[in-house]
């Protein structure tokens, strides 16, 4: 295999990766909006078995008083002068259609938010099972993805003993991570870090794994051809969700500055119970591994090839520097 063929090969494992975790961050966001759909339109269904259900009590008051009126109205007379009541009757009569009218509108409400109610149950048993799809196996294939580009990348680069590419070419079989370019047994399985070992064995650091990555600043950016102006603007990734990819970033910035490992960011994520999506390795991924904001220097400042809509949050927050990848520096 020649080593052009190989590093593309690579790469589609590392996109298909990225797409997958696309994926589940998309597929989750889709059902918690379904979910919020769903609730406002059962919501708006018993507000509406509300109101008729109160039309209906007045409606019988109203039945009750005109009752009365046309009855006392029709015993105020004598036989030779019997009265005039066609005012009270007819206000009798609208009464009651305007009643059964009420009682009309909330037997079709009420009926209206058991079907619904019942659908969003048979609907919510579907979707759980999806969620725990998107929370197990698709977070296992991401993990095993992962591993198996660790082991290539190693292989590639020249980094791992004879051993080391038996290894890997077991674990690529297996779908587990076992062998020398782990630097550890496999028995974790999917939820275990792939750190890449140094010629000594070493796990690598998260600074050290990505030099090409550096912190720039955001003045020297130039903003001015950037297609994202307001919170409409974020379509897969909406703008709440970034602010909060920011907060971890915070602190993994901090951890590489502090010689931290991928194994480190795996361990406090599941000491966290965070998902996959949630992850602090996804959101170092995000800004220092495939998906990294790239920039161009052009004279002094740097022109935006991908990450315009991370950018724009981090200039709203008020951060002075950002890491991202120069690609002709």
């Amino acid at each position: 295999m020649s080593p052009t063929v190989e590093v593309r090969a690579i790469d589609a494992l590392e996109e298909l990766q990225t797409s997958l975790v696309r994926y589940a961050d998309q597929a989750q966001a889709t059902l918690a909006a379904i979910a919020r759909e769903v609730q406002r339109t059962l919501d708006w269904l018993e507000e509406r078995q509300r109101h008729w259900r109160a039309e209906v009590q007045r409606g019988r008051e109203e039945e009750r008083r005109a009752r009365a009126a046309y009855e006392r109205c029709l015993s105020s007379g004598d036989r030779d002068h019997p009265p005039s009541c066609g005012r009270e009757e007819q206000a009798f009569l609208d009464a009651r259609r305007r009643l059964a009218q009420a009682e009309a509108e909330e037997r079709m409400a009420t009926q209206a938010r058991q079907a619904v109610q019942a659908e969003a149950e048979i609907y919510a048993r579907d979707a759980n099972r999806l969620h725990v799809t998107l929370q197990t196996e698709t977070v296992k294939s991401i993990e095993v993805l992962r591993s198996k580009v660790t082991v290539l990348r190693s292989y590639a680069s020249g980094g791992m003993s004879a051993g080391g590419v038996l290894a890997g070419a077991l674990a690529f079989g297996a779908g587990v991570v076992i062998g020398a370019a782990m630097g550890r047994a496999g028995e974790d399985g999917p939820s275990s870090a792939s750190g890449v070992p140094d010629s000594s064995g070493r796990e690598l650091t998260l600074q050290e794994r990505h030099p090409d990555i550096h912190d720039i600043l955001l003045n020297m950016i130039d903003f001015s051809d950037s297609p994202v102006h307001d919170a409409a603007d974020y379509h897969k990734v909406s703008k709440a969700e970034m602010v909060a990819g920011f907060e971890k970033l915070t602190q993994v910035r901090r951890w590489i500055g502090e010689g931290a490992t991928e194994q480190q960011l795996y361990d406090e994520s599941r000491a966290k119970g965070l998902s996959e999506v949630q992850s602090y390795h996804n959101i170092y991924r995000v800004f220092y591994g495939e998906s990294a904001i790239a920039l161009e220097k052009v004279g002094d400042r740097y022109r935006v090839l991908n990450g315009y809509h991370r950018l724009a949050v981090a200039q709203e927050l008020g951060w002075t520097t950002i890491p991202a990848k120069v690609i002709n520096s």
